[in-house]
């Protein structure tokens, strides 16, 4: 299972509809810059993992990383690294587990 899944995300997605959108790492700080107000926040005493609502202007650029359908770009990105670490470990001659 793929570490992400263990929050259901996906299936969460999949059962009520929506996405999860990523930024580019390293511009992270930027998403500060789209906030005009909080206008609030929901179960506080579960930080990081409260709820909030944000009142933001100028949204993005970000990437879809999980979407409704059952995509995710994570997914994608540890299956693609382990068949070239698999390729690249065959040429040395090294057996994947």
């Amino acid at each position: 299972m793929h570490r992400y899944h263990h929050f259901g995300a996906l299936a969460a997605f999949g059962e009520l509809g929506g996405a999860y959108l990523a930024i580019i790492g390293g511009t992270a700080a930027l998403e500060t810059t789209w906030i005009e107000a909080i206008e609030d926040v929901d179960l506080d005493d579960l930080n990081p993992e409260s709820l909030w609502r944000f009142r933001i202007r100028d949204f993005g650029p970000l990437r879809v990383a999980m979407d409704s359908h059952g995509g995710s770009l994570y997914d994608a990105v540890d299956l693609k690294a382990r068949d070239k670490r698999a390729a690249v470990l065959a040429t040395l001659g090294v057996k994947s587990r």
